[in-house]
């Protein structure tokens, strides 16, 4: 196999050779979930709620991941390829973050369907950890083995009374469909399969148990099948309601990500 250098990894592509060395080097940067842990949970608590604080923390200490740069904006390339290398509009994240600290002061637990890497998943745990003492377990599904991100959390959250679960497959199989009803997590992020087939899908099995849904990508030039999903969703779904965080980049051209929550 070919080497392939650990501090240029390839911005785009995802091969079998790709995600070895991808692992391989995740592996050696275990500490970057040390550092975030650690910063996010010392930060004050009136700074959690200062969106302009809050944007910055997000870049510096979470950083950006370094795949499909198009979709991200140019000014930030400093991030690209840092921290905890989130899949995220910055703008839409750091708002989506303040809202769960404001609004899940009751709710024990979470899955991500289409964890990746672990970034969101990570980040997600830990602000649902700080608006509620009580909360209790997390669910990480995707298709690749566990990431080392992950793998180096759950001994983190072990220490807090926290329950990591990590589930490779896909969230439609009977395997996973067992995990779900036995778990019942109260709050769910669908960012797996971005047809309209499986995300649907995704969404019709959790609505039985999540108290909240959030859909990712649905305001994305990228994802046309997930943004037409959410879309239709707001109107299917008229008896909940829906909060969009969906701010773009004017250096962008078009639009993508977009974080929408049904409640």
């Amino acid at each position: 196999m070919a080497s392939m250098d650990f501090n240029n990894l390839p911005e785009t592509g995802f091969t079998e050779e790709i995600e070895i060395k991808t692992r391989e080097y995740f592996s050696k940067i275990v500490s970057n979930v040390d550092n975030f842990v650690k910063r996010f949970r010392e930060l004050p608590d009136n700074l959690l709620f200062d969106e302009e604080h809050m944007y910055m923390f997000v870049l510096e200490n979470v950083g950006l991941n370094k795949e499909s740069l198009g979709e991200l904006a140019p000014e930030l390339s400093q991030y690209f390829g840092t921290g905890l290398y989130i899949w995220q509009n910055p703008k839409q994240f750091t708002k989506y973050i303040i809202w769960l600290l404001q609004n899940a002061k009751n709710y024990n637990s979470y899955l991500e369907i289409g964890s990746r890497w672990g970034g969101t998943f990570i980040v997600t745990c830990e602000v649902l950890r700080r608006a509620n003492p009580n909360f209790k377990y997390a669910i990480a599904v995707d298709l690749i083995n566990k990431p080392p991100f992950i793998k180096h959390y759950e001994e983190i959250a072990k220490n807090d009374g926290i329950e990591i679960i990590y589930f490779k497959g896909s969230s439609t199989s009977d395997e996973f469909i067992k995990l779900a009803e036995m778990y019942k997590p109260d709050i769910s992020l669908i960012d797996g399969d971005h047809s309209i087939a499986g995300a649907l899908k995704d969404h019709m099995l959790m609505r039985r148990f999540s108290k909240i849904i959030v859909h990712h990508d649905i305001c994305s030039d990228t994802c046309p099948e997930s943004t037409l999903l959410w879309n239709s969703l707001k109107e299917l779904e008229s008896e909940k309601k829906h909060i969009e965080f969906i701010e773009q980049y004017q250096s962008l051209k078009g639009n993508y990500f977009g974080i929408g929550v049904l409640l």
